[in-house]
């Protein structure tokens, strides 16, 4: 994690973004590094003090303590919040979704959207009219990235595959003039419908969130309904196989918000027991990174083809959902989410100076 906190000196409240930061990088998570301080300019400096959570599924018993900590469209998605959490401590702006406020206990004014949707305010990255965009892109989710064959199957497709882990800017930036895009991540869905290119959601593996997803999706008052993709290779197939074993399985196939709920908590007290870190690395060793780690040693000396039959059945299954009519959030409520976060950003500008 990397923390932005809040600081008084000189009668200047500083912040101090909290966010995840992925050690191979992941475009929604490092949206957070540029955003804040380009809405917020002058208000973000590296100093001990109070936290700022900004974007991404962060709000957990892992946040670092703090005299006063602000929530701003952070959503819940993996384990217990902090303690005490909602006391005269926390200045919970919104959090992104319906699900985050039920689970955290709080009201439902209390939750607007994912604040990403503040990237349309930023100079450079304006919706763009439809005739000024083109092409269709694949945006994977930056762990399809470690097994699967997705720069194969697009380019058998015919559509542009985006890596997740490049620069956010860059990767923002073709989704912004992009006509469609097909979303197994989901801050590539936010994004796009941020900047009102239409969308679909796809699944490439169990490990994609139904929670996270039905949280955002009610939020702009869209229903929740991928295309199942699957797996790229012999090796993802390996690994989706086994995502249950060691905590790591949360897609819902009833893609129902109850089922979404109560899956949420027995994950997370299963996840919370003492032994399961120890447990979880030795089952991961044993079921997914020495199998994984051998059938990647064989590829690299006998070329085997037993990815081929992957790659035509995740060929067939996205030519299929780019059948599908694409989906959007209606331009009232984009607009209705997007001016009551534009107002709590005021909010945070005269609190906080």
């Amino acid at each position: 994690m990397i923390i932005l906190l809040f600081a008084i000196r000189d009668n200047i409240t500083y912040m101090k973004l909290y966010y995840y930061k992925s050690p191979t990088g992941n475009f929604g998570d490092d949206l957070n590094a540029w955003l804040w301080e380009e809405l917020l300019p002058g208000y973000f400096k590296y100093e001990n003090g109070i936290i700022f959570s900004g974007i991404g599924t962060i709000i957990s018993a892992d946040m670092p303590t703090s005299s006063k900590t602000v929530i701003f469209g952070s959503g819940v998605g993996y384990g217990y919040p902090p303690m005490n959490f909602g006391d005269n401590r926390w200045d919970v702006r919104f959090v992104r979704g319906p699900l985050s406020a039920k689970v955290l206990s709080l009201p439902a004014n209390k939750y607007i959207t994912d604040s990403a949707i503040l990237v349309s305010k930023i100079e450079g990255f304006e919706p763009l009219p439809e005739n000024e965009r083109s092409g269709i892109i694949f945006v994977p989710h930056h762990h399809a990235l470690h097994t699967g064959q997705w720069h194969e199957v697009c380019k058998s497709v015919g559509i542009e595959f985006i890596d997740p882990t490049q620069d956010s800017k860059y990767v923002i930036q073709k989704i912004r003039k992009s006509k469609l895009v097909l979303a197994d991540a989901m801050h590539a869905a936010i994004i796009a419908d941020s900047l009102r290119v239409p969308w679909i959601p796809l699944v490439t593996s169990n490990q994609i969130n139904t929670f996270k997803w039905i949280d955002w999706t009610l939020s702009v008052k869209l229903e929740y309904s991928p295309s199942y993709i699957g797996p790229s290779s012999m090796r993802e197939c390996l690994r989706n196989k086994f995502l249950h074993l060691y905590g790591e399985s949360f897609y819902i196939k009833s893609l129902n918000a109850d089922d979404s709920i109560n899956c949420f908590y027995k994950q997370r007290d299963i996840l919370s027991n003492k032994w399961w870190p120890i447990y979880s690395k030795i089952i991961r060793r044993c079921v997914y990174t020495a199998p994984n780690l051998l059938l990647k040693k064989i590829e690299q000396f006998s070329s085997p083809r037993w990815d081929e039959k992957y790659i035509s059945l995740a060929k067939k299954k996205i030519l299929d959902a780019m059948k599908r009519a694409p989906m959007l959030s209606s331009d009232d409520v984009y607009q209705s989410n997007l001016n009551k976060i534009l107002n709590e950003v005021e909010c945070v500008r005269k609190m906080y100076k």
